[in-house]
């Protein structure tokens, strides 16, 4: 199956995209003899005509600090991504134009990541010893970092610099109480859904691709996927250590909720664990942890993927494609293995709700702006780098190419450790459903392991198939959270 030609699924990123119009980089002007407009052929002047202004930042380091720069730098051997050759371009057009050397520099390994993270950026930035000019982060880092004044807002230089993509597809996903504080040129794509043991499916009799065929085919509900689960349940034997459904519960309920129109916290610090849609989803997951024999789960915190699964004894495990060729989690699977996405709520069936789901727990990755360069005196603004300038430049090393192309590396990608092309034109159908979801950028409070935090009050409320009390106190906490972290 794996053999299959790409022709199809050209045809089909091909339909799923909208055509985009790139936008014009322009810049701020300055004062000469004659204007662009009375003589174009000016070295002030640029391709359209628009007066640029002439900037010397004497051969300073603009620094970039990347989750990865030696995947991050496109001058690095192993850089991943698309454009490389025309993002090189870029990068020496950048530095011989404002005098400036791009260097991309490693986070420090105490500050791999989440909140070691943002307390090294904050800690840079309050002491007035920034690290870098651009820091690359999880779009759930942002209220902690813009509440501590660690990175500055930067919308009001969209229409000058942004691109159309970006302003079409991104921006949201930056956003913090109304202000907007990233910019990058990667697509928001959904990467997270349900995978599932194709050869154990046909073991009991099924169609290998039977999920993915139900949600390309409109069937994929909350009913039908209980009733499904329910069948395989009389099928697979407990005592054997096979189950239905395995995997950490609020992996689970980080899928579940968006897919009935749910969420936990949204970029307005509004709380929804008590909305309808959310208190339905969660009820449906205790109803189905209840079942005897129903769901396996024991994996680590740590990790994402049932020990049993891995074994070839489960059927469904949440997770996201880079758990495909990660050995801790599902890369070291034996079998062929199928994505399908959360099934759909009774909210969406009905049309009272939108189908959502979200791009990565930590949300979608983008850069953010130091905010030690907020302030430069008048006059000084082509000597000394200022967020404007910063975000200014920054824009000029990006390169947003044809969607199309994004669409089908995807898909290319997919294909890799995907069973067959069901899977991966179902992984398609979803990826412009993610939503900016900002439970985790309450930090601990979120993702701690002691007793109040929310993953462990997620799962409590549905291991103890008490969601409605267990709802009402973790909306309490996060009230409390916030008020500490963002209304001081």
């Amino acid at each position: 199956m794996k053999k299959i030609s790409l022709f199809l699924l050209v045809i089909c990123v091909s339909v799923f995209i909208t055509g985009c119009t790139e936008k014009k980089v322009e810049t701020t002007t300055t004062t000469e003899s004659k204007s662009c407009e009375e003589d174009p052929n000016q070295a002030k002047c640029s391709e359209d005509g628009k007066e640029e202004n002439n900037y010397d930042f004497q051969g300073k380091d603009f620094i970039i600090m990347a989750n990865n720069p030696k995947t991050a730098d496109p001058f690095s051997d192993t850089y991943e991504g698309l454009y490389q050759r025309e993002k090189q371009e870029n990068q020496k057009r950048v530095e011989e134009k404002y005098h400036v050397k791009v260097k991309y520099v490693g986070y420090p390994a105490k500050a791999s990541w989440g909140t070691p993270r943002d307390n090294y950026i904050i800690n840079s930035e309050v002491t007035g010893q920034a690290a870098a000019h651009i820091y690359n982060i999880s779009a759930s880092s942002i209220p902690v970092l813009a509440s501590a004044g660690a990175i500055v807002p930067i919308g009001e230089y969209y229409d000058k610099y942004a691109h159309d993509q970006f302003m079409q597809y991104k921006k949201e996903f930056v956003k913090f109480k109304d202000e907007y504080y990233g910019y990058d040129d990667s697509y928001p794509f959904t990467d997270i859904g349900i995978y599932y043991n194709q050869e154990l499916l046909e073991e009991l009799g099924y169609t290998p691709n039977k999920p993915s065929q139900m949600w390309r085919d409109g069937e994929w509900t909350w009913d039908n996927f209980e009733a499904f689960i329910k069948e395989l349940n009389t099928k697979l034997d407990n005592q054997n250590g096979e189950y239905p459904m395995g995997g950490k519960v609020y992996d689970w309920t980080d899928g579940m909720v968006p897919a009935n129109g749910g969420f936990y916290l949204d970029d307005s610090l509004e709380i929804g664990v008590e909305n309808p849609e959310t208190i339905e989803a969660l009820e449906k997951l205790a109803e189905m942890y209840a079942i005897p024999g129903m769901w396996i789960s024991e994996v680590d915190n740590a990790y994402s993927t049932e020990e049993n699964f891995k074994q070839g004894k489960v059927v469904f495990n949440p997770g996201a494609h880079w758990h495909l060729f990660d050995s801790s989690r599902m890369g070291e699977a034996n079998f062929d293995i199928g994505f399908v996405p959360f099934p759909k709520g009774k909210h969406v069936v009905d049309g009272t709700a939108e189908y959502k789901t979200i791009t990565q727990i930590w949300g979608a990755a983008t850069y953010v702006y130091s905010s030690s360069y907020d302030d430069v005196p008048e006059g000084y603004e082509h000597m000394m780098l200022s967020t404007e300038t910063i975000h200014m430049i920054h824009s000029e090393l990006l390169y947003f190419g044809d969607l199309q192309d994004t669409f089908i590396d995807l898909s290319i990608d997919f294909l890799k450790y995907y069973a067959d092309e069901e899977s991966v034109n179902a992984h398609l159908d979803v990826l412009d459903k993610a939503h900016n979801e900002v439970l985790y950028g309450l930090g601990i409070d979120a993702f701690g392991l002691e007793d109040d935090s929310c993953i462990v009050l997620l799962n409590k409320a549905v291991k103890e198939n008490n969601v409605r009390a267990t709802m009402k106190i973790m909306s309490e906490n996060m009230k409390e959270s916030i008020e500490n972290m963002f209304n001081n």
